[in-house]
């Protein structure tokens, strides 16, 4: 395990899709603490590429953070509606930021078209076959201007390629952490780099491939348990029991499950009401829901509270009697951490890694991933027993308090890390040998 200093003078970049500016985010929000707590403990510099939506944005800003800095480099990302008709909008998107290129090098607008046909052709014209292209092939050239000694991809996307192999070309060793379901793992765009990486992490080992089970480690996640305590919370108003789903808007986080598990339960006499504390990350699925809960006459029922901050979001676990997360693919469930820390009770979709995340009967329920009917039961027994809602309570926040600390998370990462650098100078020395 890595001491305090032991990471002094190491570089990192980490590629990971991420907003800067998004106060929640289970990843988002994971690096945030992670790299807070590396730089407290290191003079370390970490490179960390985010998400930008403004075109053409380039620029670079340095954050001081206790011994160490984080250099945060955007990276813009462009969406369209359709492939087929938004293809005039996206090629010139790839036009403009080749012309900001040559405009910077003092070069003359014709000059873009050649980079302009290059980026559309590269990673398998990915840039044109997907609604939402990230522009990242600026960050190979960090690899050299800031002497990275380590890559960290929490993220495969389409369009890595390219800095991947600058940085096998450069000798500078590269990660692989995983946040989502470990079903990634298999996809099969994603075996090359598995097998080349130098470290290979997740924040579950539920799921993992059978080739990578000796591979991988187990990175977890972890809240701040000072933080998220029921004493902290703002008391709210006296209302009907509250079920809360903490999640982005988008397809498959579950919102529609719960909405058909609260028709049943209204349908049968349970007085309740929805709370979705989320990102809108896909309108029309946020029209659909709409639709849905007017569909069951819970209009008046279900509330979109949209984003939150870290301290609102707090007031709202701390007035919800039970957190629901019924998630069809997770990679662990950092909302429902949050949760038990608050003291709540969860009930949650045994998809991922969830099931890391929750003890099943004593913090919570685990129920079947898709099983409505029996999603809609375990909450009215929660709702029903106040004294159980109680119990699950306690035990749940001794449960987070106990597996999932801030300090344990960041000693994880230093280990990972010295032991990634490690393989890397091993493998070079191995390969000198050989040749």
């Amino acid at each position: 395990m890595a001491s305090s200093g032991a990471l002094d003078g190491i570089t990192l970049m980490r590629y990971a899709h991420i907003y800067r500016s998004r106060i929640s985010g289970g990843v988002e929000q994971y690096l945030r603490r992670l790299n807070s707590g590396l730089a407290e403990r290191h003079r370390i510099t970490i490179i960390q590429a985010h998400l930008a939506e403004e075109e053409g944005s380039r620029s670079i800003e340095i954050e001081k953070l206790g011994q160490g800095r984080i250099v945060w480099v955007p990276m813009q990302v462009h969406h369209i509606a359709s492939r087929i008709t938004g293809l005039p909008a996206r090629l010139a998107t790839l036009y403009r930021q080749a012309q900001g290129v040559a405009k910077r090098h003092g070069q003359s607008a014709l000059r873009a078209v050649t980079p302009a046909l290059s980026r559309t052709l590269s990673h398998r014209l990915g840039h044109l076959r997907y609604k939402t292209a990230v522009f990242s092939e600026h960050l190979a050239g960090l690899l050299k201007d800031y002497a990275v000694d380590l890559l960290v991809m929490h993220w495969l996307n389409y369009d890595v390629d390219t800095l991947l192999n600058s940085a096998t070309q450069a000798g500078v060793p590269y990660a692989l952490v995983n946040h989502f379901s470990n079903a990634r793992f298999s996809l099969p765009r994603n075996r090359y780099w598995l097998e080349h990486a130098a470290a290979i992490g997740a924040v579950s080992d539920r799921g993992l491939p059978a080739a990578l089970q000796s591979r991988c480690v187990p990175l977890r996640d972890a809240i701040d348990t000072d933080f998220f305590m029921p004493e902290k919370a703002r008391p709210g108003n006296a209302a009907p029991p509250i079920i809360l789903l903490p999640a982005r808007i988008q397809v498959g986080k579950g919102h529609r499950d719960l909405i058909e598990a609260a028709a049943r339960l209204t349908s049968s006499g349970v007085n309740l009401f929805l709370h979705f504390a989320g990102a809108t990350d896909s309108a029309p699925e946020l029209q659909k829901l709409r639709n849905l809960a007017a569909s069951h006459n819970l209009q008046e029922r279900v509330c979109f509270l949209g984003e939150r901050s870290v301290e609102e979001l707090r007031d709202c676990y701390a007035a919800s009697s039970v957190v629901a997360l019924p998630s069809y693919s997770e990679g662990l469930g950092r909302v429902l951490l949050e949760a038990q820390a608050m003291c709540r009770p969860v009930v949650a979709y045994d998809s991922g890694g969830i099931s890391q995340a929750v003890l099943d009967g004593e913090t919570g329920y685990l129920v079947k991933t898709g099983d409505v009917h029996t999603l809609a039961e375990r909450i009215r027994v929660l709702l029903d027993d106040a004294g159980r809602r109680e119990n699950f309570g306690a035990r749940g926040r001794d449960f987070v308090a106990r597996y999932f600390a801030i300090p344990a998370l960041i000693e994880r990462h230093e280990a990972f890390y010295s032991n990634a650098l490690s393989n890397a100078r091993r493998q070079v020395i191995a390969e000198r040998q050989s040749a």
